[in-house]
């Protein structure tokens, strides 16, 4: 099965989709000038990736400090014995919407796994998605 795989690429509209499906990713971005990756849950609305979290994580900090601050957004699934499944990578930028009349109905619908007071929703915009879906030829 390993050498049957085969990679094909993602429709963005597809990959966006997929990312919906699931609720946990990884954000990357740049803080106090060093590369940093966070895992964050989320969820997919309106084409933009909502995140719920707290106000002192480095995540939050970051894009506070910087007004569409440049990030990448990753998720994958991919089975563990057949090693089949996708992955989808977001490039865009993150704001804080925490003010926005929208972050009261959206941060709730973040379900997250840490068991802490959230105070901050962060809307990442889309600038470009990439998607490989991992299969077997048919």
């Amino acid at each position: 099965m390993e050498n049957q795989r085969v990679p094909i690429e993602l429709d963005p509209k597809l990959a966006l989709g997929l990312l919906g499906q699931i609720e946990f990713g990884r954000v990357a971005f740049v803080s106090d000038g060093r590369p940093t990756i966070r895992p964050l849950n989320h969820v997919v609305v309106d084409g933009q990736i909502i995140v719920h979290t707290r106000h002192t994580t480095a995540f939050a900090q970051a894009v506070r400090g910087h007004a569409g601050l440049r990030v990448a957004y990753h998720a994958d699934e991919i089975e563990k014995h057949s090693r089949l499944g996708w992955s989808v990578l977001v490039s865009g930028t993150a704001t804080d919407i925490t003010d926005d009349r929208r972050a009261e109905r959206l941060g709730p619908q973040v379900r997250s796994w840490v068991n802490h007071p959230l105070d901050t929703v962060i809307a990442i915009e889309p600038l470009e998605v990439t998607g490989l879906r991992l299969t077997v030829p048919r």
